[in-house]
């Protein structure tokens, strides 16, 4: 079996594994679960790098949205708050993915942003999703009303979907 080679991998090649790209989704979610920040920092670069050679992948959305989102939550660890709303912008121009179709964007960025009053930027980022999540039902706009009313929104299961490594894949 042919195995294709990645440019900077560590990730085990053995057969069975599944696709190598989508494992290092896995590896960069277990990282940050971990709270290993340095290591977070690099597999979400590596992952956006090995995206761009996987356009045609089912899971290219949630790679581009998934890494953006762990390096704005670091950024935000460290206090770099324009980085962070910087990377919470990438998270959105995803072109989305089945599961951000459906379910939609992680929100956990954009609510840490939103307790220390950026509000616009987090509007900004409910405003772009719109363009990949076509099943909101309603909550991006009750979520948009809440925030100019000057709430926070509960955000559900929207805080830890697509950041959990339980349920990646």
């Amino acid at each position: 079996m042919n195995t294709p080679t990645m440019v900077g991998t560590s990730l085990p090649t053995r057969p069975g594994t599944g696709n190598q790209f989508i494992l290092r989704g896995l590896h960069l979610l277990r990282a940050y679960s971990r709270n290993d920040c340095d290591t977070v920092r690099k597999l979400a670069l590596d992952y956006l790098r090995a995206a761009e050679h996987h356009r045609d992948c089912r899971n290219y959305g949630n790679a581009i949205h998934q890494a953006n989102t762990v390096l704005g939550l670091i950024a935000l660890e460290s206090d770099q708050i324009d980085q962070a709303e910087a990377y919470l912008a990438a998270a959105a121009a995803t072109p989305g993915s089945s599961q951000l179709t459906s379910f939609g964007p992680n929100m956990l960025l954009a609510k840490k942003l939103l307790l220390i009053g950026r509000r616009k930027t987090v509007l900004r980022y409910l405003e772009q999703c719109g363009a990949f999540w076509k099943l909101s039902f309603g909550r991006l706009w009750r979520w948009k009303l809440q925030i100019r009313g000057g709430g926070t929104p509960n955000f559900g299961a929207n805080l830890t979907h697509l950041l959990d490594p339980k349920s990646f894949g």
